[in-house]
This record gives C-alpha cells, sequence and structure tokens, in this order.
C-alpha cells in the first residue's frame, strides 16, 4: 500500500512538474506580428516621381514589424523640394497605421512629419500626411506600391 502512494505522489509530481515546464516555454515565445500587421510589411515605393507644390514625391519606405501592432518605418522622400531621411514609429489600429517622425533634412533643416496608412489593394498603400520641412508646411496623400 505504502509502495502505490509513493509511485501515485511519484507519478502526480511528474505531471505538475511538466505542466510547469509547458507554461513557462509558451509564456517565453515571441510576439509575432498579426496578420493585419503583415499588410503592412515590407517596401513600398511612390508610383509617382512628381509632386504637387507643398507635397511629398521619390517616397521610398520599409515598413518592419517590432510587435504584434507596432513598426518601424525607415524612408526617404523629396517634400517641397527637400530630401528628408530617416526612421519613424508606428501603431496599428485595425486597418490604419498611424506614424510620426522627425529629424534635420539633408540642407540641416528641421521636417516633422506625421499620418497614416492604409491599404488601398493587395499592392497599393495610400499614405496621407502633413507636417513641416524647413517651415514650410507639407501635406497630401500619396500612393506607395509593393
Amino acid at each position: 500500500m505504502m509502495r502505490g502512494l509513493i509511485l501515485y505522489g511519484v507519478l502526480i509530481c511528474g505531471v505538475a512538474l511538466a505542466a510547469c515546464d509547458r507554461s513557462e516555454s509558451d509564456t517565453t515565445t515571441p510576439t509575432t506580428p498579426t496578420s493585419a500587421m503583415n499588410t503592412f510589411t515590407g517596401t513600398w515605393h511612390s508610383t509617382s516621381t512628381t509632386s504637387t507644390t507643398g507635397g511629398c514625391s521619390s517616397t521610398n519606405w520599409t515598413i518592419s514589424p517590432t510587435g504584434a501592432t507596432t513598426a518601424t518605418i525607415t524612408y526617404t522622400a523629396t517634400c517641397s523640394g527637400v530630401a528628408v531621411a530617416g526612421t519613424g514609429n508606428a501603431t496599428l489600429n485595425g486597418n490604419t497605421l498611424t506614424w510620426a517622425t522627425n529629424g534635420t533634412a539633408a540642407n540641416n533643416c528641421a521636417f516633422g512629419l506625421s499620418g497614416t496608412a492604409v491599404p488601398d489593394t493587395a499592392a497599393d498603400l495610400r499614405v496621407a500626411y502633413s507636417g513641416t520641412v524647413c517651415g514650410r508646411p507639407v501635406s497630401g496623400t500619396e500612393t506607395l506600391r509593393r
């Protein structure tokens, strides 16, 4: 009888330890981007190299997820005739990526831009933006393509 109880106790402890190991490994699994974030992930380019006055053109974006609903955007563009480049932060809410960035443009003046990006088609991303480049206001909507 005692031998049966000891064997039963060892079996219960083994099951409990296995459950503990399983839950620990489940909590250390890295966060992967959601399917919605995957829609934005990748490299995007302007469909036009011509900009309107007060707008941006020749835009290149690379969107890299940093979490299930966050990403980093590395970009280059020409806004109001001034080359800008840098890195911005983005947050996904539903099907809209909200982003913001600021820095120093190629001619050593400050810029700050923010806006939203939404999928237009599987291959197109519609980006709305506003801000200032070298003290001049810029705003517009641009279509970026994979």
